[in-house]
């Protein structure tokens, strides 16, 4: 079962008067100290609910772009029966439930290829084998292979994600080194819809490596990754926040599981710390529970679902 233990701490009030102490003093707030316009858990669980639809939008943008070495003029084809040897590559994925096989068109560059652009259309519905529904495109533009040294890959998102739109751009760059590490920098700015029409602004700074799959490319039973990094928030209800990945404890991610299973992530306002989040151990499961300081200064530990969109009106 994955922990949440919330850290309420120090409100705006007191930043003003104490910017010049130490990073290492901290005082612990009630809930109702800290600066925000909905409870600790509504901001905490939208944020994580965003979180949940990057890691399949993130998978699906590597899955075609690893891919990329065995896409040529014949097997471009927008419009390709189940039994071509394109289609046949997604089968292999086992990706995706029966023949619901997104549509995708590749456009080669002059140059070996590139800049290649990989076009994925997912039409009104494509369902996942873990039972996620895409609707929408992903557009990615390669400069070169993606394990090639300063390999860039632009990406421009258009999606709709089990009801939740996601709109904007994502930066990958190689900078990892070949045959020793498969590390990529990713920068984005996303926002997200959901579906009572509030929405989350979205900036990231964050990497991600590989840590084992890469070389069974068909197989994604294998394969592990580790996000590290940073992500700055702003809701449409004016709650402002930031969120680190501890760096001791990166977020992971496997492809037999459609949630990240382990990591610690702290979440400030104005570089304040007033949450962490613990992910759990390693087990597949979208469980978890957080612990805060009530407004009468009890440690309360309570259940939470990842991938639910709270609001304060409803909890």
């Amino acid at each position: 079962m994955k922990k949440f233990s919330f850290l309420l701490v120090v409100s705006l009030a007191v930043i003003f008067f104490s910017c010049d102490k130490s990073d290492d003093v901290i005082d612990v707030l009630n809930e109702d100290q800290v600066e925000l316009n909905n409870t600790v858990k509504t901001v905490v669980a939208s944020e994580e609910l965003t979180e949940d639809v990057m890691v399949s939008v993130d998978y699906e943008t590597d899955l075609f772009s690893f891919a990329q070495e065995s896409f040529d003029e014949v097997t471009s084809s927008t419009k390709c029966a189940v039994a071509d040897r394109y289609c046949q590559f997604f089968q292999l994925w086992n990706r995706y439930k029966t023949d619901q096989l997104p549509e995708v068109s590749i456009e080669f560059g002059d140059e070996n290829r590139f800049p290649m652009t990989i076009t994925i259309n997912y039409g009104d519905s494509t369902v996942l084998n873990n039972g996620r529904v895409i609707s929408g495109t992903i557009a990615i533009v390669l400069t070169a292979a993606p394990f090639t040294d300063g390999a860039v890959r632009e990406i421009t998102l258009d999606l709709v994600i089990d009801g939740i739109a996601v709109d904007g751009w994502k930066r990958i760059e190689y900078t990892g080194e070949r045959g020793v590490s498969k590390m990529f920098a990713y920068t984005s700015e996303l926002t997200f819809t959901f579906p009572d029409e509030t929405t989350l602004f979205r900036s990231e700074n964050r990497t991600k490596e590989w840590v084992s799959g890469l070389d069974t490319k068909w197989d994604v039973s294998d394969d592990r990754i580790e996000i590290r990094g940073s992500v700055t928030c702003v809701d449409s209800e004016q709650n402002e926040y930031s969120k680190t990945i501890d760096a001791e404890n990166p977020l992971v991610r496997i492809g037999t599981c459609r949630v990240i299973v382990s990591g610690l992530v702290i979440f400030t306002q104005n570089q304040i710390e007033f949450a962490r989040l613990d992910y759990g151990d390693g087990e597949c499961d979208n469980i978890a529970t957080y612990t805060y300081i009530n407004d009468a200064g009890e440690t309360v530990t309570e259940e939470i679902e990842i991938g639910i969109h709270l609001r304060l009106r409803d909890k």
